[in-house]
């Protein structure tokens, strides 16, 4: 009886879904151009990490993104290969400050950032 009660009150496992979610990345939102939200205060929610994704730029990581705009509180979905918003951004998820406000800009027409 004991090993039973043992057994009961171990944790079970985290599973790929708990940690990785479900494989779609929220298909019932729209999706907006990642251009069109430049220069324009959003508020990133969520995100997911897209390693090897092909497009018509060759093989790179890209970035899922749940983004709110403030002002309407309208939700959408993105996609950006941006290192540094990729680097920001993972950073922040993995540190547990999502959700975070942020204005996306391009830097001197070389990388995009978020502040």
């Amino acid at each position: 009886m004991k090993e039973k009660e043992k057994t009961d009150q171990r944790e079970m496992p985290k599973t790929f879904k708990d940690e990785l979610g479900g494989g779609e990345f929220y298909p019932d939102l729209p999706r907006i151009d990642f251009k069109e939200i430049q220069n324009r205060q959003v508020l990133v929610i969520d995100c997911q990490l897209i390693e090897d994704f092909k497009s018509k730029f060759g093989v790179h990581d890209a970035l899922l993104m749940l983004i709110e705009t403030p002002e309407k509180g309208e939700q959408f979905t993105t996609i950006t290969s941006g290192e540094v918003i990729i680097k920001r951004v993972m950073k922040a998820r993995r540190e547990g400050l999502l959700p975070l406000l942020g204005t996306i800009s391009l830097v001197k027409d070389n990388y995009y950032n978020i502040l």
